[in-house]
């Protein structure tokens, strides 16, 4: 049995990826917390992941896809141009990790798109490692993700991108 290797993997400490074809992606933050008692940002990097702190969670009933609402709100942003690779029956699969801090307090994310919200509502993300999987039907256009912070305590640790 053999498993698949990423086309591409993005983690706070290595936020970008380029080939020699010119395809990218590129994981952007606006506004990871850190633990008030231990502000170490250097900490938060050798982790390798990015803090969501529920004191600062965005109100779900917005609509992040409008730019206006999505800079009030903390959250990532992930640009993909894979157009490279431009072919026939060629489909993008993102895997994204999350681990939660509580075990009584679970995550909560809503993942947008500039067309609108994905998945019908928010993603919740339970303690422990998390991932879910996000099936893109064609890699021939550029496109933007973006992960709203929605609850809970919780923690990015990355993204991985399969092109099949």
């Amino acid at each position: 049995m053999s498993c698949l290797n990423a086309t591409f993997t993005l983690t706070p400490v290595l936020p970008t990826y380029q080939d020699p074809l010119h395809n990218m992606a590129l994981l952007y933050c606006y506004g990871a917390d850190f633990w008030p008692w231990d502000p170490n940002l250097t900490l938060q990097y050798a982790n390798n992941r990015f803090f969501f702190d529920a004191s600062f969670a965005a109100d779900p009933n917005l609509d992040y896809s409008q730019w206006a609402n999505r800079v009030k709100a903390r959250h990532l942003q992930f640009y993909i141009n894979l157009t490279s690779y431009k072919a026939a029956n060629k489909q993008l699969a993102l895997i994204f990790g999350f681990d939660v801090a509580y075990t009584a307090w679970p995550g909560r994310v809503l993942v947008y798109s500039d067309n609108g919200l994905l998945f019908g509502g928010d993603q919740t993300i339970v303690y422990g490692d998390n991932q879910f999987l996000l099936e893109i039907d064609s890699s021939d256009s550029e496109f933007f993700l973006y992960f709203i912070h929605a609850g809970g305590h919780w923690f990015f640790r990355g993204l991985s991108g399969y092109v099949v």
